[in-house]
């Protein structure tokens, strides 16, 4: 009779199951009821007795396992558990409050409130008979009836208050034991069962095996990572220019480890619990770290291989421009992983960037002139009216060569080897002359008189020869000659020639003067003095 009725005992729960099962798969889509804290409650024992007993079925399928976890999970108010830790947070939610639940004695269905009763009496929290388990609305009208914040937060404590207590009848023994003392599929049951008393028995919520293994975890990363630190410290001193071996290598080393640590940790060894969410935390934050080092690293990288890919001058505003862009972009990209990680906390982020808002207000009424600057520079890229290596004169007489223009200020090297640096909101209002756009050359004016008895041609033939022969002038466009005026005492003549760029305006001038000089020299041709003829009128008759 015994046998029959375990037979029939068993029949019954895999009926039980496989129509569970059954609507589970009819229905995907449908959440836990939790209109109230009846079906709260009700919903919450029903999909946890699914759970486990799909977890002991060799045959179930998966969906059934993965769909009565997510219902029961779907029972708690998680919204104060950081998303970086809230689907194992919720899993053992699950399973403590169930070896909770089958230890101490549970009300009758009917002396839980229901949809009705709560809607009338405006019930907000419901807690069961004899604990502090609570069951609250969330929401507004017609709202839901989760398990509290609290009470999820107070599970641990709940859990090791009873765990002494004897199972009821038919209690899912063992549930949460068996998660968190379970390993994964890296590691063989066979293995843990071979391991002596002590490093199977619990400590702190983890089995003496998990401390262990994930103190070797965590030393074997940073092993790993303290050798690719001296690696790169060697090819650094090699001078390598790759840029893995330039500054990404170790935090691209330090994101992956991040990575691993955690998948072993969490899934291999399968550490739960307080110490689960120490070791996510870290890891996570030790992960955007290395996240926000590689992007600052990338926008310091990128543009020197534009500025080289492109032949960039260095000092060129448009290698500042790049520059600048990639900076910005890694910052913002940097303020928004750091946004991401206070809001996987739970952390007020809005309220930290609002503030940071107004100080930067602030900041920028109390750096009104380095602003001005700066978009005097932005202006100067738009606007482009001269760029490094252009000769300009300013309006206060200042010429020279402009070395360097940056997004403060713009450096000038006078012909007289001086450094002149001028601020950008300067120099975006005043008058500026660029001899060396829109052609980098730059025409040279010499006069010379020559006496009215002077063979012209003679004149215009020396004239253009000294200018064609020498390297300072360019041939297109020629140099000319033109008769400007006949003057007292000479014919006066201009020679017109272009310099080959503006700062060699001075030398060319002198050269031509001399070559001049020379060739009218050859031609006998005379370069007169001032004179004045008096002719004296005797007054006598």
């Amino acid at each position: 009779m015994r046998r029959i009725g375990l037979c029939l005992a068993m029949l019954v729960c895999g009926l039980s199951l496989a129509t569970t099962a059954f609507a589970l798969d009819l229905f995907p889509l449908e959440g836990a009821d939790t209109s109230s804290p009846r079906a709260t409650f009700g919903s919450f024992m029903k999909y946890s007795r699914i759970f486990y007993e799909a977890m002991h079925d060799e045959n179930h399928a998966g969906e059934t396992l993965k769909e009565a976890r997510e219902r029961a999970e779907g029972c708690f108010d998680l919204s104060r558990v950081a998303p970086s830790i809230r689907a194992d947070v919720a899993l053992e939610s699950v399973l403590r409050l169930r070896e909770i639940l089958d230890r101490v004695p549970l009300p009758d269905r009917a002396e839980i409130p229901d949809a009705e009763e709560a809607t009338v009496r405006g019930l907000r929290l419901w807690r069961i008979p004899h604990t502090e388990i609570e069951i609250g609305r969330v929401g507004e009208n017609p709202g839901e009836y989760l398990f509290t914040a609290e009470t999820v937060d107070r599970l641990e404590e709940f859990y090791d208050e009873v765990r002494h207590l004897p199972y009821t009848d038919g209690a899912a023994q063992g549930i949460y034991e068996e998660y968190i003392y379970s390993s994964g599929w890296l590691i063989p049951d066979g293995f843990i069962a071979g391991l002596p008393d002590w490093m199977r028995g619990g400590y702190l919520g983890q089995a003496g095996w998990q401390w262990l293994g994930l103190v070797l975890l965590l030393v074997v990363g940073l092993l790993a990572f303290w050798m690719v630190f001296l690696w790169h410290r060697k090819q650094k001193r090699k001078g390598s220019k790759r840029v893995w071996r330039q500054g990404l290598c170790l935090p691209l080393t330090g994101m992956a480890e991040c990575l691993v640590i955690h998948y072993v940790a969490d899934t291999q060894i399968n550490i739960t619990g307080a110490v689960l969410t120490v070791v996510t935390t870290m890891l996570y934050t030790a992960f955007m770290f290395f996240s926000c080092w590689a992007i600052l690293v990338v926008g310091r990288l990128a543009p020197k291989a534009i500025i080289s890919a492109r032949h960039i001058k260095e000092e060129a505003l448009n290698a500042d421009v790049i520059r600048l862009v990639f900076q910005l972009g890694s910052l913002i990209v940097v303020c928004l992983i750091l946004y991401r990680t206070g809001s996987y906390f739970g952390l007020p982020v809005t309220a930290v960037f609002a503030s940071a808002g107004i100080m930067g207000v602030a900041v920028a009424l109390a750096a009104r002139e380095t602003l001005a600057n700066f978009f005097g520079g932005v202006s100067i890229f738009l606007d482009r009216p001269f760029r490094a290596g252009d000769y300009i004169v300013l309006d206060s007489g200042e010429r020279g060569e402009v070395k360097a223009v940056g997004m403060r200020s713009t450096r000038l090297l006078t012909r007289d080897g001086i450094l002149v640096t001028i601020p950008n909101s300067v120099i975006t209002n005043v008058k500026i002359v660029n001899q060396s756009a829109p052609t980098p050359h730059m025409r040279v004016r010499v006069q010379v008189g020559v006496a009215y008895d002077s063979d012209l041609d003679k004149v215009e033939a020396a004239l253009l020869e000294s200018a064609r022969v020498n390297e300072l002038v360019v041939d297109d466009p020629p140099p000319g000659v033109r008769l400007i005026s006949f003057a007292d005492s000479a014919i006066v003549y201009e020679l017109r020639a272009w310099a080959v760029r503006p700062h060699v305006r001075g030398r060319l001038k002198h050269q031509l003067g001399r070559e001049i000089m020379r060739r009218f020299a050859e031609a006998g041709i005379e370069i007169p003095f001032p004179q004045l003829d008096l002719h004296v009128k005797d007054g006598q008759e």
